[in-house]
């Protein structure tokens, strides 16, 4: 029975878009809007790593991904663990390390899963399992063991962007990237946009759910059906495509109107008058701050020249 044509097409069926749909389900379940929200807000703390110099950790995360760049996915494991060691100095909290296991965990599968479906090496191809001819017009024959291994390889170089950039945001304050861009000579208005775009999402995620609330208090029923209860899955998605209309509208009057408001707060503070701007707080560099730049720029000459000397270097073609 397992051998038909039948069985193989829903096997197919599901392992093209069953799997990958359980990624965001568990995203949903485990880490939800708050749970997105507080990862990517700045946590303020007394820690080593949040009185670092902002210069440093803007460069950090270049620096981890020029290495991420010159070498083999099997060096990768080393300079992954080397992003991971940060986190321990942080301490951050309980839920903050669940989510953050979620935002990890999830790219990674998902870029294991599907490179292991549409990434075909030359013949002869070795496959996990081989979709019938019904599903293989979607693009992927089947599932395949290089596909998967060249999955991972592209995943660690993910994992390193995303462990170096969610640390930055939980230990610096948006008001310190701008100082930092000051500091390396760039127009204050790119300080300006990237401080306006760390603040928009983290707003826009509560005030989703401020009106997803509104919403479900004045009597909008977004009660889920269990997963058995077929019948009633038509009724709820149905009510759920339309308050993507209700919650779309004040979530676009409310974003112009806190744009309107930035924009009144940046004329009213002189924003763009002078080409020189001051600051409240100057970061004075420590010798921790030395010391963080004397490791950085001998990570990135090693990997420079390991990558010269062939050396764990990523092969290319």
């Amino acid at each position: 029975m397992i051998h038909s044509l039948l069985a193989q097409t829903v096997i197919a069926y599901l392992l093209i878009f069953a799997v990958p749909m359980l990624l965001p389900v568990a995203f949903i379940k485990l880490v939800g809007l708050g749970g997105l929200r507080a990862l990517v807000t700045y946590e303020a703390s007394d820690t080593p790593l949040h009185r670092l110099d902002p210069r440093l950790k803007v460069l950090y995360p270049i620096g981890m991904g020029t290495l991420s760049i010159l070498f083999s996915w099997k060096a990768m494991l080393i300079v992954f663990g080397l992003t991971i060691l940060p986190w321990f100095w942080l301490r951050p909290s309980r839920a903050k390390i669940r989510v953050l296991m979620v935002m990890i965990i999830g790219p990674a599968l998902a870029g294991f899963w599907g490179q292991g479906m549409y990434y075909l090496p030359p013949s002869p191809i070795h496959f996990l399992y081989k979709f019938p001819w019904t599903m293989a017009w979607l693009g992927s024959p089947g599932i395949t063991s290089y596909g998967m291994i060249f999955g991972t390889e592209q995943t660690a170089r993910v994992l390193v962007t995303v462990s170096t950039s969610m640390l930055i945001l939980v230990s610096t304050d948006v008001s310190d990237f701008t100082w930092a861009f000051e500091r390396f000579r760039a127009p204050p208005h790119v300080g300006f946009a990237l401080t306006a775009a760390l603040r928009f999402l983290p707003e826009m995620i509560a005030r989703t759910t401020l009106v997803l609330r509104a919403v479900e208090l004045r009597g909008y029923d977004m009660s889920r059906p269990r997963w058995h209860q077929f019948r009633r899955w038509p009724d709820y998605l149905k009510r759920v495509s339309r308050c993507v209309v209700l919650v779309t509208v004040p979530l676009l009057v409310g974003t112009l109107r806190g744009t309107t408001t930035m924009a009144m707060v940046a004329d009213a503070r002189g924003f763009g008058a002078s080409k020189r701007r001051g600051s409240l707080r100057v970061h004075k560099t420590t010798a921790v701050d030395v010391w963080g730049y004397v490791i950085l720029a001998a990570l990135v000459v090693a990997a420079i020249v390991l990558n010269h000397l062939n050396i764990g270097a990523r092969y290319y073609g």
